[in-house]
């Protein structure tokens, strides 16, 4: 077909698309435009993210401090609806237009080419130091917040996000959850382990908190039955602490819950963690080592990413390179070169291990051995002159052998390449303003000592004496130092094992659990509730929360 003649046709149709809108318009009482011959500002690109506005088929394109003019297709679209209520709740007073989707094809294309700040938009949270100062002063403990949001159904989604941010950052918690049920949402923190109720938010209010989140996340507003996962960051005092967002769908709508990555409790200090002197003295002599395997195992939530990091802490120096693989990269550390694995491109742990033995590290920190290739490779470069942290997950130390085993390793590899095998839980700290003091019992003694009798006595010694005379504190009623829980904080108990002439023997015979248990135990290695218990008498936790956590 001709050109011009294409080109006529063309015209027509645009023709015919902008009368349909003006008629549209019309039919809403609202103004018509044609954004291909009025002046377009850039600045106002950044407050919808691309994605989101060809979805929503929305877009700002006059921006004044906070009044904007508004182009869209049609506002009574539940994805254009979202955004226009995220954007009043973020304080923004809007005029809004109708288009046709060739006029906003039309700017679109400038998104590529306009000088945006998206990055500082919609990915990162601004928090003055001002205002969290305040919202600090008023928020002490979960009685304070709940007050605080009692009155969130008159709030913008702006002034609740920042109580709720604040306040999680004031109480120390680690995740923040929303949790959706037939007639509210339910909001509750993880504070040291412990999952703690707040309050209970509108549902009408929770569907703008969840769209805000999304946006800030660059998650899809209009997919509600699949699973996203996403992330955005807080900046305060130059300080940016990151937010991992998980969307799910669920019986009553979807639930979302943010794991705050704060960089402060990642900034420990090998001797900082809270290490009992002997288990100190062992890791620092294997640290030293140039070669070898290191293995932290324990559940999900039990500190091994943070032990790992003040590992590599310990050990970085500029004249060695240093590299990770992790999924994901929670946290950033300075003069070490960090990857993460893409499952979705086929970059996953055993893959991106080949890959990082190529560029030549002195040392590897691998996040997780999940598959007898990774494990095969792992072994490979402990016995090539690599010094290897990673973590496996078992229940104990004693798991760790028949586990490699289990994924087809060489049990005559296994004893040269393995250094140490770490086991590890938190445990909640009492709280030292509100603890309360107590004399145990003579069969609590009695049954403290049994558990005690065939740890080193060079050890034991350090420890106070299970007497009469023994003192050891249980959790308070709580207080405002604690946020009314009686604990403040978590500390590590660890179990750990180096591989002997008797371990050795036994590894080469593919022992059982039980097997590797009884020789490290007759080897010195004090096990995690053994060290529980010194933990208990020197007055850090309570023996309630070492049996919450490690049973009886």
């Amino acid at each position: 077909m001709d050109e011009k003649i294409e080109s006529k046709i063309e015209a027509i149709h645009v023709q015919e698309e902008e009368k349909k809108a003006k008629e549209f318009a019309s039919g809403l009482s609202l103004p018509y435009v044609n954004l291909k011959i009025i002046p377009i500002d850039p600045s106002g690109f950044n407050l919808i993210p691309l994605e989101e506005s060809k979805e929503a088929e929305i877009i700002v394109v006059q921006k004044t401090g906070k009044s904007i003019k508004i182009a869209l297709k049609n506002p009574k679209e539940e994805k254009t609806k979202l955004i226009l209520d995220d954007l009043k709740s973020r304080g923004y007073s809007s005029t809004i237009f109708i288009v046709s989707t060739s006029s906003l094809e039309s700017v679109w294309g400038r998104y590529k080419v306009a000088k945006t700040e998206k990055v500082a938009i919609t990915k990162k949270v601004e928090i003055t130091p001002e205002k969290i100062a305040q919202l600090q002063k008023e928020i002490v403990t979960f009685k304070d917040l709940g007050q605080k949001l009692s009155t969130a159904g008159e709030m913008t989604v702006t002034e609740v996000l920042e109580i709720v941010l604040a306040g999680a950052l004031k109480i120390e918690a680690s995740d923040i959850h929303f949790e959706t049920a037939e007639e509210k949402t339910r909001l509750r923190f993880r504070i040291d382990g412990i999952l703690q109720d707040v309050t209970d938010l509108p549902s009408d209010l929770y569907k703008t908190i969840l769209s805000r989140i999304k946006i800030l996340s660059e998650l899809k507003i209009n997919v509600h039955d699949v699973p996203q996962d996403g992330r955005f960051s807080i900046a305060i005092n130059k300080t940016e602490i990151e937010i991992r967002t998980s969307v799910i769908p669920s019986a009553y709508g979807e639930s979302i819950v943010l794991r705050i990555l704060n960089p402060n409790t990642i900034s420990l200090k090998l001797e900082d963690l809270g290490l009992e002197s002997y288990a100190l003295e062992i890791i620092e002599k294997e640290l030293k080592k140039p070669n070898g395997m290191i293995i932290n195992t324990g559940p999900t939530g039990s500190g091994k990413t943070t032990t790992l990091y003040a590992f590599l802490k310990k050990v970085s120096d500029p004249k060695i390179k240093i590299i990770t693989l992790e999924d994901p990269i929670e946290y950033h550390l300075e003069g070490i070169e960090q990857t993460q694995i893409k499952a979705d491109k086929d970059y996953t742990f055993d893959v991106g291990l080949r890959a990082i033995l190529r560029q030549d590290p002195d040392i590897i920190l691998l996040g997780e051995i999940r598959d007898n290739e990774t494990a095969g490779t792992a072994i490979h470069a402990a016995l090539t002159g690599h010094l290897v942290f990673t973590t496996l997950h078992t229940n104990d130390t004693a798991g760790t052998i028949p586990r490699l085993v289990d994924m087809k390793v060489n049990p005559t590899l296994i004893p040269p390449a393995l250094n140490l095998v770490i086991a590890q839980r938190l445990v909640r700290k009492v709280c030292p303003d509100c603890a309360e003091k107590y004399t145990p019992e003579d069969k609590l003694l009695a049954s403290l000592e049994e558990e005690l009798k065939n740890i080193p006595a060079a050890i034991r010694d350090k420890y106070p004496k299970l007497d009469k005379d023994l003192i050891i504190l249980k959790a308070g009623p709580g207080c405002e130092k604690c946020s009314l829980l009686g604990y403040k904080g978590r500390i590590a108990v660890m179990e750990l094992f180096t591989i002997d002439k008797e371990m050795e023997k036994i590894i080469n015979k593919s022992p059982s659990i039980v097997e590797v248990n009884e020789v490290a135990i007759a080897s010195g290695m004090i096990t995690m509730r053994q060290e529980g218990i010194f933990k208990v008498l020197n007055n850090i936790t309570s023996l309630e929360e070492i049996e919450r956590i490690l049973g009886n």
